[in-house]
């Protein structure tokens, strides 16, 4: 009986979170209609970041140096690096861009839609979680969406060596951190090693 009072709440408390969403975009769509533009990218890029984090930095690279144009290859790749070494996952870049390109209303606001796809999902899935994992087709979807992922972020990966000023010090903390990696180092170590060489180097 408690199960299903439970599961009652959340079509009731998706319902709401959705209700309140759509008041937010409609009033952004009407009065700003520039933090809309952002608001409704960011929260397309987490909808379609099948994969994880990683997989949404393909996706943020086309939408906002090639199709908006709001910044740099170089710019960009600055703002992944912040999302490295800062608390939090990597779609915190998105913190980055709205601030870079609206000021302190568009990096709350890009933050907020960033995490709202995934946060409804979650609220609105975890009462069928147990059918859906033990989905043979589910299964294979996810499979599908996973190859699909590493294909975008080598595309992602060769773009970033483009815009990279390589040097003989920077192809061996390349080489430096490739191996780490492999070896388990925490990534925060390899960053933090990675910047520190770098800054003393010049």
């Amino acid at each position: 009986m408690a199960e299903s009072h439970a599961g009652s709440r959340f079509p009731t408390a998706l319902l709401i979170l959705v209700a309140v969403a759509a008041t937010g975009f409609g009033l952004l769509f009407r009065f700003e209609r520039k933090l809309f533009d952002l608001a409704a990218l960011m929260s397309t890029i987490d909808l379609f970041a099948f994969g994880g984090g990683f997989a949404s930095v393909p996706l943020m690279f086309h939408e906002f140096v090639h199709v908006r144009g709001w910044m740099d290859g170089p710019t960009f790749l600055n703002g992944i690096i912040l999302g490295q070494i800062t608390p939090g996952p990597i779609v915190i870049t998105a913190t980055f861009v709205g601030y870079a390109v609206h000021g302190l209303a568009g990096g709350l606001l890009a933050t907020v839609s960033v995490f709202l796809p995934s946060f409804l999902l979650v609220v609105g899935i975890a009462p069928l979680s147990s059918r859906l994992f033990a989905s043979l087709y589910l299964y294979k979807a996810l499979g599908g969406v996973l190859c699909s992922f590493v294909g975008l972020l080598l595309t992602v990966t060769i773009r970033f060596a483009l815009n990279v000023h390589w040097n003989p010090v920077h192809v061996i903390l390349s080489g430096a951190a490739f191996a780490a990696l492999l070896l388990e180092v925490d990534i925060i170590w390899v960053v933090l090693v990675g910047a520190l060489i770098s800054a003393i180097s010049g």
